[in-house]
């Protein structure tokens, strides 16, 4: 078939052999990083190593200080340092003693400052220079680290930190599904629930049933915690140390800030308004829009060099009318179907289509009213009792609410939210070894209500025009962790090791309104659906689970130019139990084994599934830097990576009020018309319906809700790499990674009891369709990643990075609830492209503070406070389009696809002027049975081969900063984001059942943010 052109990858080298040849020598089988460490050897004039020399570590923000002595290789090392600005002295009897300043320290670094020393009498100390740009010469990770400069002076829209980590290879924000849109991401291909979120090393997940920077289905404006409180953003990925677990992709983990000798501190204003915004490509008129966000923090000492304390504040608001669109029924389906008005009235009236009298669906196209508002506090007090000992106590509390609109205007969604976060370490330094003690507790809680729960306003769902039903609901849930961790220096060895303990409680309380789906307009018009699915009200439970982990890693330096790492950790991850013992989780029947598990008796309530004790993770790696090439680190490792499984992703569903029953039932067509339900099926009559069903035996008395399979693996990752690291001139540095993984023992989600596609018999009549979890689901990747930095220099600093990759799977290479394979007996024709897989990507920034004064020659204050201060920075994002899901919801079964027609061009050559992407000629329907309500067949269209169009975006700051002392500063900023209004398609309508099959139905238009800042 034609496609539009997309990146491809074929990377077939010598290397990437011998890399899989080392893995395969591998045996197959959350704590996180914080601090820093540093490092170093001190020699004299010759290069022979002095033993005992002194060495000082200072903060420059502190004051605090810590001391080491050489060992007798001569080799110093500070361990679990907070990240920050340091300087470093050494000194030796008979030697000059040397300083070096400006040391800066990141999350995860391992820096290395080697010193040699010259021979005296004299007690002088000589300041020695630094480099502007460092390598990482110790360890093979890859580490993305974004400072509270990057975070704040960039173009950040509403502050939302998350969208700069788009700016490090390999790293993709993913939305949809169970999460809210840029909740969570992708790292290097791997399933965006298996990466891990922490604040200051501890959990901090915003939702208690899997790893995400906001709450479910975003209510919130601030993710995680407010940007004044960041000192700095890392994420960890690659062949990350053993001390990351908890994880099968990376880490992303947020330092917060101290206070230091000096208070200092912030007050801000942002605003946007619709007046300075543009009008959305997909409306005639601007909707109203009012956003203001504010806040500030102070930090300074409460017992100077002893005691130090650091709070903020931010808080949000939005008023506005937002852009809704949705597929509505046109008058001429609400004349012939007058018993489904109770519904069909609230959606918004539309013209009937010209030119189609008899067209059931339109696009509707409009506004409702939304409102928004979040508050987010942080408080830090940190204790340093001597130069041995470091104590600090961390606060994160959340409050975001918001009523979003929907098209059916009585159907806005009310969503609450509280997240309380406390954080406590405790470092203790030796002459000969360092521990670091950490405590967490991570509290969760979000409540939903759609505005048509109270009437009962069910979801009816015919030719792409789905009410989506209603709904309250309510997850909450707990996180404790406690860690151990020791570092020490022996020779050439850099041991760490340690454990952790981690304590998880998520639980529900779900009610719902029921689902009736029909499969043609005269089904519809006689109330015949071929399909109905109730819930059955959840009443409040709570599911509990343990992580128990521990680890040790070895950096050996071999030679001063080649480190081994040499890593092992092991996680067990306990199966969840309800605190009532609701647990109900069907085996297989031994009277029917060939229907798998789901048909069989319940398993006991402690044992949801068997446990999996193979986590063993070995990670190898090295880094060398070649004599012959100056400013050069190759880097290279392999290792496996384990992550728990989510509570989402199959335990949550497990749970019941009771055996008879259940929380869901979803009924075929031909179960539905003998059992004589249909429109309207209110919540009040549900219980009668179950009874009715089971005494008729149309269902069982004892009815499956899901089912996981009872050899359930915790899911996890084969990572390798190779990578190339040079200094260049001008204090820039150019990185080129190969990466590629496996993802192994993923989620997959089959639809179980479906009817025989051409006569509609089901292969148990007495049961209803269900969801079946198994660890079957598998993913590849491979990567090319390229990345230029550049330290600041004159004022300038910038970055770019660009990823040509491929990603590939047999379902959503996620450890959610999958989107169903389009026949369970044939999950392999499903291979195709995974949800977040873009074949190119490129992303670049910079920020350029000018020094007029010195251009221009003129230094009088008022000549200082007029030229200088000005900065400009941007972001550029380029990207190829991502999958889109094609499928035919006419069908009964879950997931069926149409064909694609041979020799028809899928897309359309035009779409730009007229929003029409897809060809519906090159897509011809599969008939459907009339007994199962099914395609006869699946399609041959090959899962996500379609994509949707890709994206140019330019953001843009222009900003001036008057420094009025020292100390005290007020900046002015406007922010520009998609400056140039470049129209960026997006909600392509991939279901060949709507009429609206193949068009783009949304865009974002360009906004305009204004900011004021004072810092004091």
């Amino acid at each position: 078939m034609t496609s539009r052109p997309t990146g491809r990858l074929i990377l077939q080298t010598a290397i990437c052999f011998l890399l899989l040849g080392l893995f395969a020598l591998g045996s197959p089988a959350f704590s996180q990083v914080s601090t820093a460490s540093l490092a170093g050897n001190v020699s004299d004039p010759s290069g022979a190593l002095i033993p005992g020399a002194l060495v000082v570590l200072k903060s420059t923000g502190t004051g605090v200080e810590r001391r080491a002595s050489s060992n007798a290789n001569g080799a110093y090392s500070f361990d679990f340092l907070p990240i920050g600005a340091y300087s470093l002295e050494v000194t030796a009897p008979g030697f000059q003693g040397q300083r070096q300043a400006n040391i800066l320290l990141n999350t995860a670094d391992v820096l290395r400052v080697d010193f040699q020393l010259k021979l005296s009498t004299d007690t002088t100390v000589v300041q020695v220079k630094s480099d502007a740009i460092t390598m990482d010469t110790t360890t093979p990770q890859q580490a993305l680290t974004l400072s509270s400069l990057e975070i704040t002076e960039l173009p950040v829209s509403r502050q939302d930190w998350t969208s700069v980590l788009q700016l490090g290879t390999g790293i993709t924000t993913s939305g949809g599904g169970a999460s809210p849109a840029g909740a969570s991401l992708s790292i290097n291909g791997l399933p965006p629930a298996g990466f891990n979120l922490t604040v200051d090393g501890t959990n901090a997940t915003s939702d208690p049933e899997l790893p995400a920077f906001g709450f479910y289905q975003g209510p919130n404006i601030i993710n995680t915690i407010n940007n004044d409180a960041i000192a700095e953003v890392s994420v960890i990925k690659g062949i990350a140390p053993a001390a990351v677990g908890g994880t099968m992709s990376g880490s992303v983990n947020i330092v917060t800030k101290s206070g230091s000798n000096q208070f200092h501190g912030s007050l801000y204003e942002i605003n946007e308004t619709s007046a300075l915004d543009a009008r959305n490509q997909f409306l005639t008129s601007k909707p109203r829009l009012t956003f203001n966000e504010f806040g500030g923090s102070i930090g300074g000492p409460i017992v100077r060099r002893k005691i130090f304390g650091f709070g903020s504040y931010e808080g949000a608001r939005v008023s506005a009318f937002q852009a809704v669109s949705a597929t509505v029924p046109t008058p001429y389906l609400k004349s012939i179907a007058p018993q489904y008005a109770n519904v069909l009235n609230t959606y918004p009236t539309v013209a009937q289509p010209a030119g189609d009298p008899t067209a059931i669906s339109a696009q509707y196209f409009g506004v409702g009213a939304l409102k928004q508002t979040d508050g987010n506090g942080a408080a830090r007090i940190d204790y340093n009792p001597n130069e041995n000992n470091l104590i600090y106590v961390r606060y994160i509390r959340g409050r975001p609410f918001k009523i979003n609109p929907d098209a059916i205007a009585v159907n806005a969604r009310t969503t609450t939210g509280h997240t309380d976060a406390i954080n406590a370490s405790y470092t203790h330094a030796t002459p000969k070894w360092t521990s670091m003690t950490r405590f967490g507790s991570n509290r969760i809680r979000l409540q939903r209500l759609d505005g048509g729960f109270g009437t009962d306003l069910e979801e009816l769902a015919v030719g792409g025009i789905d009410s989506e039903g209603s709904e309250q609901f309510v997850k909450s849930g707990h996180f404790y962790s406690f860690e151990q961790q020791f570092a020490e220096t022996l020779g050439n060895h850099s041991l760490t090791t340690g454990f952790i303990l981690q304590w998880q409680d998520a639980g529900r309380t779900d009610y719902n309104t029921a689902t009736l789906k029909y499969a043609s307009t005269s089904d519809f018009v006689n109330n015949v659906p071929d399909q109905i699915v109730i819930t059955f009200d959840l009443n409040p439970f709570n599911l509990r689970s343990f992580q128990y982990g521990g680890f040790l890693q070895d950096d050996y330096k071999i030679r001063p130019n080649l480190t081994l790492n040499l890593g092992f950790r092991y996680d067990y991850f306990t199966i969840p139990q309800e605190d009532t013992g609701r647990v109900f989780n069907r085996g297989i029947d031994p009277a029917n084994p060939e229907l798998g598990p789901g048909f069989g008796g319940y398993l006991p309530a402690d044992s949801m599934y068997s446990g999996d004790f193979n986590n063993f993770q070995p990670r190898l790696g090295f880094t060398y830097t070649p004599s012959m090439l100056r400013n050069t680190v190759i880097r290279s490792g392999v290792g496996l990576f384990v992550s728990p499984h989510p509570i989402f992703g199959g335990p949550i569903d497990e749970v019941q009020d009771s055996a008879s029953t259940p929380f869901r039932i979803t009924l075929t067509g031909n179960q539905a018309t003998n059992s004589g339900l249909n429109y309207p099926l209110p919540r009040s009559s549900y219980q009668a319906d179950l009874t009715s069903l089971q005494t008729s035996g149309i269902i069982s008395t004892q009815v499956v809700n899901t089912s996981i399979n009872s050899n359930f693996p915790n899911p996890y990752s084969a990572q390798w790499m190779l990578g190339i690291e040079h200094a260049l001139p001008f204090a820039q540095r150019i990185e080129i990674d190969y990466l590629g993984n496996r993802g192994l023992k993923e989620n997959m989600t089959e639809t179980k009891n479906l009817p025989d596609r051409v006569t509609g018999v089901l292969p148990q009549p007495n049961f209803s369709q269900f969801r079946y979890y198994y660890a079957g689901d598998s993913s590849s990747y491979h990567g090319l990643q390229l990345q230029l930095i550049k330290a600041a220099w004159h004022g300038l600093s910038y970055g770019a990075s660009y990823v040509w990759s491929r990603s590939m799977s047999f379902a959503d290479a996620n450890l959610l609830l999958q989107t169903n394979p389009q026949d369970n007996d044939n999950i392999k024709a499903d291979y195709g492209r995974a949800p977040f897989d873009v074949r190119q990507r490129f992303n670049a920034n910079f920020l350029w503070v000018p020094n007029f004064t010195e251009f221009v020659g003129m230094r009088s204050r008022p000549s200082k406070l007029l030229l200088d201060g000005w900065q400009v920075a941007g972001i550029v994002s380029a990207m190829t389009g991502s999958p889109v899901v094609i499928r035919n919801s006419n069908s009964s079964y879950p997931s069926d696809r149409p064909d694609l027609v041979s020799g028809v061009n899928p897309y359309l050559p035009n779409s730009r002027n007229t929003r029409l992407y897809l060809n519906p000629a090159a897509f011809a329907p599969v008939p459907i049975s009339p007994l199962s309500k099914a395609q006869i067949r699946g399609g041959n269209l090959q899962r996500n081969v379609i994509s949707q169009p890709g994206l140019v975006n330019l953001d843009l700051t222009l900003g001036k900063t008057f420094n009025f002392s020292d100390t005290l500063k007020f900046q002015v900023k406007a922010s520009a984001f998609n400056a140039f209004n470049h129209t960026n398609y997006s909600g392509l309508v991939g279901n060949t059942a709507s009429a609206q099959f193949g068009q783009l139905t949304s865009a974002t238009a360009r906004t305009l943010q204004l900011t004021g800042r004072i810092t004091f």
